[in-house]
């Protein structure tokens, strides 16, 4: 309460105003001086990954475990093949991505760490809209520098299309597909698919129009793998093609809001379930923890959607995936 107090008390002579006085703004020291309390939360619980060619830092993580297991933006983290972390104001060096989930565009990460201050997994994310919540802002070497908002619409889920795609143009050509083009990058790329191929088959399906295909693949998930049979300059071939997030291959659709909005992140739809809030973030400050004033765990912040929408995984979602991923990992 004593924080909210002075939140309100900074902002609410100036709410008529255009514009605030520098030290008075969210990211201002006075601001920061009254979030003091709960920037303990995301110095200790907080993870940063720091780019060893440019030295900054691309992502957030969530401390899960005490010996130094965290969970991160897959999609972000994925951008970069060489970094380090840094915890509270210790960096490491030796990072292992244990598994990865498509689905929820989180990766288990691994550094060789103990006596950590985790998140509290146990809880729940359910708060009364406009409850004030705090996230990471920019980040000081040994310093996590907390951004003030507020939780801006109930759970909900973020749908987004099929987020699953093999990677190719075609069309319908004599009862088969004809591929006119396959991405760069794609699986089908990495499988072989070429220019010119003539797709008969996935898996056990038979293809009898383009939109057959397109229904199967609404019922998979990245990193799916299928069996295409190819006809090839007379030859027949069967190609094992893994499926890739939609994202990563095209982006997102833009609107004028995007376009106002900076660095919002690539993926940012087609979540089962997040907690909405307008902490403003960008594609570099989402993977880390979301905390109400009093410390309370809501979630790990997901996606930048646009300059007034973020997204967090519930806490109870987090949870469960969490376990699913040390499954995966092995992991007891």
């Amino acid at each position: 309460m004593r924080v909210l107090t002075a939140i309100f008390l900074f902002f609410g002579p100036f709410l008529a105003a255009n514009t605030l006085p520098s030290e008075k703004r969210k990211n201002g020291p006075l601001i920061q001086e009254a979030l003091a309390p709960v920037q303990v939360y995301l110095q200790e619980s907080s993870a940063v990954f720091y780019d060893n060619e440019t030295y900054k830092n691309f992502i957030y993580g969530t401390v899960v475990s005490a010996d130094g297991l965290i969970l991160t933006k897959a999609s972000e983290l994925d951008q970069v093949s060489d970094y380090v972390v840094r915890i509270g104001t210790k960096k490491y060096r030796d990072v292992k991505v244990l598994a990865t989930d498509a689905q929820w565009d989180v990766s288990l990460v691994a550094v060789d760490a103990e006596g950590l201050k985790p998140v509290d997994l146990k809880g729940e994310s359910e708060v009364e809209l406009g409850t004030w919540v705090v996230a990471n802002g920019a980040s000081e070497r040994r310093f996590r520098r907390p951004r003030p908002g507020i939780v801006s619409a109930k759970r909900r889920e973020i749908p987004g299309g099929t987020p699953a795609v093999l990677g190719i143009r075609f069309k319908m050509e004599d009862q088969k597909l004809l591929v006119l083009e396959v991405t760069k990058d794609s699986g089908a790329q990495k499988a072989g698919v070429k220019k010119g191929d003539l797709i008969t088959s996935v898996d056990t399906m038979t293809i009898e129009s383009e939109q057959s295909l397109v229904e199967y693949l609404r019922n998979k998930a990245p990193g799916d793998e299928l069996k295409i049979g190819i006809e090839r300059e007379g030859k027949t071939l069967e190609l094992t093609v893994a499926l890739v997030a939609r994202h990563e291959l095209y982006g997102g659709p833009q609107n004028r809001n995007d376009q106002m909005s900076g660095e919002f992140s690539a993926r940012r739809t087609s979540f089962p379930m997040v907690l909405q809030h307008e902490v403003m973030l960008s594609a570099r400050s989402v993977g880390g923890p979301l905390f109400t004033l009093e410390g309370k765990f809501l979630g790990m912040n997901i996606a930048a959607a646009n300059r007034v929408e973020s997204y967090a995984i519930p806490v109870e979602n987090l949870s469960e995936l969490f376990q699913r991923l040390k499954d995966k990992a092995s992991i007891k």
